[in-house]
């Protein structure tokens, strides 16, 4: 969908006709979280096949839109059928493991067909125990995803009022590549490498009064290698230090302004793994993360690296999570005759997940994103707020909806806007 992904309802005039088993909660396992937690009477059972367990999903439902193109000024609504199948494969070998994964997510808009999107993904990933202290793994994907109005790329002429030239339609691309990785420890040290390789292909999309946009020169390879090495102490505290190097070779020599996009980068950071008595687990870090492009005309960036997750047990029955990161990714922006050559992207996020009923979980979230450009000049900030629950009638049936307040803050003239989403799914399962 168009928006950061922020789970959410307000199912208060359900919940309060609904019936649950009482929140008596059975314990948490350490380092999980109450939406992790096992639920026997209602859990996903699958069909099994030898080895593997298939469980198959389907969620329906509508999600309503109070500002489909993100315009500052003349809001158009809509509402929006969402249908997301999905299927999980999992395997229980004594060792080892394969597992294969395939989901859509497909919108279709009431009003508003141009927006309608279609989006897939297939996985399948596996792990080779070598020996107890020896693994090796393997992931590879391939996907088919859209960008939505508030990806900060999307093309806008006229100060966000969707002018002539703008991109009339979402822009649609592939995503297609893997990862291997060779896990092993030593005593108390424990050591990951890993190489990764991912191939972006665009469509070309229809743009306002116009012919359509060709995104030919967005086209491109990203490939990544990483080491981490980290040491148990024993305490619940694994202190450790990666560093990653990053190469982009995009398909064409040039891009349609005559610049060469290609680029490396690499990152140092250090942090820790925690699990203080299991109340609080997770990990942070910190460090320095810089990309050089080869073309000089284009800004390099260098700067502050950091990240991390941490889940509190405040109780039996409640989580509060913490979400901080900070990553770099590529633009093709052009603003004022410059063009962006990427943007760092920051967020922190809270969230909190409380179950009042064994069968009825409520969360709230919280989340501040920035984007700030290099080679332009624009920073946008955006903020985001939500909250919801989920309904588990039974093994087989559950609901979920949520709402979901989101607003953007930008230094340019006519892009900020404000949001309100409010959506409603059933879902079924085997």
């Amino acid at each position: 969908m168009k928006h950061t992904s922020l789970s959410i309802l307000a199912l208060a005039s359900v919940a309060t006709a609904l019936t649950g088993m009482p929140a008596s909660a059975q314990e948490l396992e350490r380092g999980e979280t109450v939406l992790q937690r096992r639920r026997p009477e209602v859990e996903q059972l699958g069909v099994r096949a030898g080895s593997f367990n298939f469980l198959p999903r389907l969620e329906l439902g509508e999600t309503y839109d109070s500002n489909v193109f993100l315009t500052e000024r003349n809001t158009q609504s809509d509402w929006i059928f969402v249908a997301r199948p999905s299927l999980d494969i999992r395997s229980d070998f004594s060792n080892h493991a394969l597992n294969f994964s395939a989901s859509g997510d497909f919108g279709r808009y009431h009003r508003f067909s141009s927006e309608n999107y279609t989006d897939y993904r297939l996985d399948l990933n596996g792990r080779y125990d070598i020996a107890r202290e020896t693994a090796v793994s393997g992931d590879v994907f391939h996907r088919r995803l859209h960008e939505g109005r508030s990806d900060p790329d999307v093309f806008t002429v006229g100060q966000g009022t969707f002018g002539i030239g703008s991109y009339a339609e979402p822009v649609t691309y592939y995503a297609t590549g893997g990862e291997a990785a060779l896990t092993q420890s030593f005593n108390r040290i424990r050591a990951r490498l890993s190489a990764t390789a991912v191939n972006y292909s665009y469509n070309d999309v229809a743009t306002v009064g116009g012919p359509k946009a060709n995104l030919d020169d967005r086209d491109r390879w990203e490939y990544g290698t990483a080491l981490r090495v980290g040491y148990d102490l024993g305490t619940g505290i694994q202190p450790f230090v990666q560093g990653s190097y990053t190469r982009t070779n995009y398909r064409l020599s040039a891009d349609f302004a005559g610049r060469n996009r290609d680029a490396n980068g690499y990152e140092f950071v250090a942090g820790t793994t925690l699990d203080l008595t299991g109340l609080i687990t997770g990990e942070v870090y910190a460090g320095y993360l810089t990309k050089k492009y080869s073309d000089p005309r284009m800004d390099d960036f260098g700067g502050l690296a950091f990240g991390g997750q941490l889940n509190w047990a405040v109780t039996q029955l409640t989580t509060i999570s913490g979400r901080a990161s900070r990553s770099v990714h590529e633009s093709d922006l052009t603003q004022g005759g410059r063009v962006a050559s990427s943007y760092a992207r920051s967020i922190a996020a809270l969230g909190v997940d409380h179950e009042l009923l064994r069968n009825l979980l409520l969360n709230g979230r919280l989340q501040w994103r920035q984007d700030d450009f290099s080679g332009v000049d624009r920073t946008d900030n955006v903020y985001t707020a939500g909250a919801g629950a989920t309904y588990l009638v039974n093994r087989y049936l559950y609901l979920t909806g949520g709402y979901t307040y989101e607003t953007r803050k930008s230094n340019v003239n006519g892009l900020d806007y404000k949001d309100n989403l409010v959506f409603l799914r059933v879902g079924t399962q085997l």
